[in-house]
């Protein structure tokens, strides 16, 4: 069998001593899709921040092919769910790409080779054609695949994003997930998302976070599986468009 790409072994944390996750271990394999669902204030974003190494783990340990996440950081792209920039700053779609090419050209200044890397990672999200478009003219959809092109640029092995549907309608959801269906042919992708119905579509493993991590290496998205990440009973009715409706706690 072969060894993970991502290891996680009696993984626990806590803020001001109140605990987020606990005991939690599961396996990533290369190139899997995976999604990470649950509620709201369940863990997930702590989650990846630790797997990513931006948070240390009160117990446990994380281990990146074989490696801590600080040694492996350079093949690790991260887009965050709160993306912190000036939308009123005149700044192209092509700078904000280049922007994940600085890490490996603090000294030298951009190059040739960052600017190939840039152009490659636009054209993967399809967004070449945007490259001098401002930033601030794009549309949610667009906005949010110009900053997983900057994740690209370095050309990374694991991909994790946060919520990267979040303020995207749904033919955008549905643009942006099949363009990540190509992108896991070479890479490892974690996402976080509530988008369960459409997830299902695309991914190959399912990790429901609330707390405990339960780690499922199928692609379908089931109604135990929500039950079991959200700690509560879940319908999932489909009529057009398929969706899930969360029952009122303590009505049942």
């Amino acid at each position: 069998m072969n060894h993970p790409i991502i290891d996680v072994s009696g993984l626990s944390f806590s803020y001001n001593g109140t605990p987020v996750l606990s005991d939690v271990s599961f396996r990533i394999h290369e190139k899997e899709f995976v999604a990470l669902i649950g509620p709201n204030g369940g863990g997930k974003t702590t989650l990846i921040k630790l797997l990513i190494g931006l948070l240390k783990p009160r117990q446990g340990h994380v281990q990146i092919m074989g490696k801590t996440p600080g040694q492996v950081a350079g093949q690790i792209g991260y887009v965050p769910q709160d993306l912190n920039i000036n939308k009123s700053f005149p700044i192209s779609v092509m700078d904000v790409v280049l922007m994940g090419r600085l890490p490996f050209s603090r000294w030298t200044g951009l190059s040739k080779k960052d600017t190939a890397a840039a152009i490659s990672a636009l054209e993967s999200m399809n967004m070449l054609d945007l490259r001098d478009r401002k930033i601030d003219d794009l549309s949610g959809g667009q906005r949010e695949r110009a900053f997983i092109a900057r994740a690209l640029a370095t050309d990374p092995k694991i991909l994790f994003l946060d919520e990267p549907t979040a303020n995207i309608d749904s033919r955008g959801r549905s643009e942006l997930f099949g363009i990540l269906k190509e992108l896991n042919k070479t890479k490892t992708i974690i996402v976080v998302s509530h988008d369960t119905m459409v997830l299902s579509s695309y991914v190959t493993a399912v990790a429901c976070v609330n707390r405990s991590v339960h780690y499922h290496d199928n692609a379908e998205i089931t109604e135990e599986m929500l039950e079991m990440g959200y700690h509560c009973p879940v319908d999932i009715i489909a009529h057009g468009l398929p969706h899930r409706i969360l029952k009122t706690h303590g009505n049942e």
